[in-house]
């Protein structure tokens, strides 16, 4: 069964967070071209060779067009993040020992273009993460500071560039440290909005999806298969003869009966299949990507299993339960979906109870 997203963190669709990426994307490329215009006007004091700044101007635009590539085409998901944040700002480090290295009276850049950088990575990054940021910018700025060294040595105001060493160590070692104690703080809010969630989104007897959680999931499912053209069936499940079980036995007895109900469900479901309390003692099942075949023939195999639960002394009888299956029409809401999947139910328990009815195709 898979696990939903919490009320609390809306559901976005592949689409919605490739779309996010694009846009935190389009973030730093602003950042990139505020640096630009940084660089342009050090080039109009005489700050900045002019072929440099043409030189940068071209990588800077090579970095973008190739990651707007990999976002475009997709490649992206396939890495561990996403969001490429910790690729980005690996290679907005490099750019700026890059400028280091041809503006030689630019070492007053590297401080605050460093920490833009930091702020950037404490948006997705762990402290670890943010950690082996703050290394490799001490490496590649020592690097960058050597060859400086080596290409201007004497054109260099040694105190100058031993305070904007200063300034970048310190200012790294803040920043990084700022950083992962923010990154912390992030993951303890985000574990903390999951847990909070979860008790919001799920039924306090059973542990299953509460009826406003398996709303929106079945929404979600719903407007999936729409875009994908895939099948989509429900099964309304109700616990045949249940006021009877809780006037005989009490309602302690009930609710084990509906958590053995829940859990016998649950077990059966396949990785995307979705399983919520309805209501009272009847369960809502939403199967992606299943006709309505398939779906009667699992409707069968659970209708079996909750028959042979037995969760009440032997001498009572066995409880079971009725389902309702309906398919998604082309076109239907999703309201009409369910209430022909209801009344597919109400002509299984007129039937006799125990049973699968299958609601005949919308229209």
């Amino acid at each position: 069964m898979s696990v939903a997203p919490s009320p609390l963190m809306p559901f976005r669709s592949p689409e919605q967070l490739q779309a996010l990426r694009l846009r935190r994307f389009g973030m730093a490329s602003s950042t990139y071209a505020l640096g630009l215009s940084i660089l342009a006007v050090c080039w109009h004091l005489g700050l900045f060779p002019g072929p440099a700044l043409v030189w940068v101007t071209v990588l800077f635009g090579l970095i973008n067009l190739g990651l707007l590539t990999v976002f475009a085409s997709g490649w992206n998901e396939r890495a561990p993040d996403p969001s490429l944040t910790a690729a980005q700002v690996c290679l907005g480090v490099t750019m700026v020992a890059v400028i280091l290295v041809l503006g030689r009276e630019l070492q007053f850049v590297a401080a605050p273009f460093y920490s833009v950088l930091f702020v950037f990575g404490m948006l997705r990054l762990s402290g670890r993460e943010l950690a082996g940021v703050a290394v490799y910018v001490l490496a590649s700025y020592f690097a960058a500071v050597l060859l400086r060294f080596h290409l201007y040595a004497d054109g260099l105001d040694h105190r100058v560039e031993f305070v904007s060493m200063a300034l970048v160590v310190g200012s790294s070692v803040w920043f990084a440290t700022a950083a992962s104690y923010i990154s912390r703080l992030r993951a303890r809010l985000r574990s903390s909005i999951q847990q909070v969630g979860a008790l919001a989104a799920q039924d306090p007897l059973t542990g299953l999806a509460n009826r406003r959680q398996i709303d929106l999931e079945l929404e979600a499912a719903v407007a999936h298969a729409r875009r994908h053209r895939l099948p989509l069936c429900v099964a309304v499940v109700d616990v045949d003869h249940f006021k009877a079980v809780n006037d005989r036995h009490g309602h302690a007895v009930g609710d084990e009966v509906l958590r053995r109900m829940a859990h016998c469900l649950a077990s059966a479901l396949r990785a995307g299949d979705h399983l919520g309390r309805f209501g009272g003692e009847e369960f809502l099942l939403v199967l992606p990507a299943t006709s309505l075949a398939q779906a009667g023939l699992m409707a069968e195999r659970l209708r079996a299993q909750v028959e042979a639960l037995r969760p009440l002394p032997a001498a009572d009888p066995a409880v079971t339960a009725s389902f309702g299956l309906a398919g998604l029409g082309d076109g239907e809401h999703l309201s009409d979906l369910l209430r022909r999947a209801d009344r597919a139910l109400y002509r299984a328990k007129d039937a006799g109870r125990n049973r699968v009815e299958i609601a005949p195709a919308a229209g």
